[in-house]
């Protein structure tokens, strides 16, 4: 198993056995509701690092992903590039998504994801005095780009797909517009090929 690097961050899993975890940001959202059905219909499981605000505003989605067995973790309450704010405030905008997800799910998520994957020292301290766990990745869709198309999405993340392998995809665009067809087709792809390779998509804990 990785332990977490100087940086006090996981980016990779236990690289023995055949587990991967697909992570999704940003929601929930437009794509949550379809890749929950998708992994109900492949016997699988996922992580949804979900938005403060976006819990709040979708509350009965971000239940069905705590219901379904899907891990939770904190991706703050609004978003914010902690590379670009003040320490405090970076501190506060991550502490402030953790508790807006729990007013909704009724207990504080344990896992926390940085947006862009800016994690700063003043955030991961105040992680680790929370007895939270960092959590980056090793695979990424690109499933924001204008030219996205589920096969590229999938594409991108099979480049990387092996035993322990934390891929990032994004169920939602916070209050951007979204085309949910390249996260939700890529998902599709995905399930399809861990299922063919023998594998399973796990939540991020049982990697780690």
């Amino acid at each position: 198993m990785d332990t977490p690097g100087e940086n006090g961050v996981v980016r990779h899993g236990a690289r023995e056995g055949a587990a991967v975890a697909i992570s999704y940001d940003d929601g929930p959202g437009r794509g949550t509701e379809e890749i929950l059905r998708l992994l109900d219909l492949h016997e699988a499981h996922a992580t949804f690092f979900m938005v403060g605000s976006q819990a709040e505003r979708f509350p009965h989605v971000a239940r069905w992903v705590a219901g379904a067995g899907h891990d939770v973790g904190s991706h703050t309450f609004s978003h914010l590039d902690h590379q670009a704010i003040a320490p405090h405030e970076a501190v506060a905008d991550m502490v402030a998504g953790a508790e807006a997800i729990a007013g909704v799910l009724g207990f504080e998520p344990k896992l926390y994801r940085a947006p862009y994957g800016h994690f700063v020292p003043e955030t991961i301290g105040e992680a680790e005095r929370r007895g939270w766990t960092c959590v980056h990745w090793s695979a990424l869709g690109y499933d924001w780009a204008e030219d996205a198309t589920p096969r590229s999405v999938a594409d991108h993340v099979l480049a990387d797909l092996a035993p322990g392998t934390i891929a990032l995809l994004h169920d939602a665009r916070r209050a951007k517009q979204m085309d949910p067809e390249p996260v939700t087709g890529a998902t599709a792809i995905l399930l399809e090929e861990i299922d063919r390779r023998g594998m399973r998509a796990v939540p991020v804990t049982d990697i780690l």
